[in-house]
């Protein structure tokens, strides 16, 4: 059952803008921003303290999360959740294994699921949070390839493409409403972080967003890892499949252009200093780009 909305709700051009605030210490607020991807769909975005989180109110099943933020954020994601429903959170989906899509996982009672690619849930399983009593937190089930749970309009498909941002990245997609959480192996327009410490791999990159885009069918829109419209614009925390298109081209053409200078033996200075990139992806950062081109060399060096 869906209840009437609380904590100031504001209806802007179809999507609902919806603010909660969670404060467990008076000198920190934790505020987080709910948004209906569509006023007629359950599926939320919730954004603050960490990557965006989604949220779907299923039929049948309880409300599904994938990624729970920073830990102690999880109070205020609870709080966003249940001034849309009065149903309970009963399954979380991590996408992988980084502290600010994990951490909120401890906030949440241990009889919720929690699901993740086995590579994430093995990662996870070393981190400092998931240690001593933090491991009833950890994942209770893992798959390698692909996962779909529950059917009809509730239906999620959880797809494994390989490694990028780490080697445990998963697509997460609501067939019935055309969206795909992509996490962070699409987290913003820029050069991605490629955490090779947890299996993130530069060279493979371009060939899993590839591959997302070649078996993925259906999808309109994409929940992104971190991507925030610019100051002043309505919030949004979402973009578009013809978005992630893009982005596989740009990480495509970063590749080329860094086994090209490896090639012709210029240093990571200089193969940064010579990317052409700019005109091509004039909303892109590059701020990781000698970070980035760094990885590859050493990875094409191997």
């Amino acid at each position: 059952m869906t209840r009437a909305i609380a904590l100031g709700a504001l209806l802007v051009a179809g999507t609902l803008v919806l603010a909660a605030s969670s404060r467990t210490t008076i000198q920190e607020p934790r505020t987080v921003t709910i948004q209906s991807m569509d006023v007629r769909e359950n599926l939320y975005v919730i954004s603050g303290g960490g990557g965006h989180t989604a949220a779907l109110v299923t039929e049948t099943h309880g409300v599904v999360l994938v990624d729970t933020k920073l830990a102690g954020w999880g109070h205020s994601i609870l709080e966003a959740v249940q001034a849309i429903t009065d149903q309970p959170v009963t399954m979380i989906i991590n996408t992988h294994t980084h502290g600010d899509h994990v951490g909120g996982n401890a906030d949440f009672p241990a009889t919720v699921e929690v699901i993740a690619h086995e590579h994430a849930a093995a990662r996870m399983a070393r981190m400092d949070a998931f240690g001593g009593a933090g491991a009833e937190f950890l994942p209770d089930r893992t798959f390698g390839d692909t996962l779909t749970l529950f059917d009809g309009r509730d239906q999620i498909d959880l797809h494994y493409v390989g490694a990028g941002h780490t080697d445990g990245d998963i697509v997460v997609v609501f067939p019935a409403l055309g969206v795909a959480h992509l996490g962070d192996l699409f987290a913003v327009k820029g050069t991605p972080i490629i955490d090779v410490s947890n299996g993130g791999s530069g060279v493979a990159y371009p060939d899993t967003l590839d591959r997302a885009l070649a078996t993925i069918d259906g999808v309109r829109r994409v929940i992104p890892g971190h991507i925030t419209p610019p100051a002043g614009s309505p919030i949004r925390g979402w973009t578009t499949w013809n978005d992630l298109r893009e982005y596989a081209r740009f990480n495509r053409d970063f590749l080329e252009a860094a086994r090209a200078s490896r090639e012709a033996g210029q240093s990571v200075d200089e193969a940064v200093a010579a990317l052409d990139l700019w005109a091509r992806y004039p909303e892109y950062g590059m701020d990781r780009a000698a970070a980035n081109m760094q990885a590859i060399y050493d990875e094409l060096g191997r």
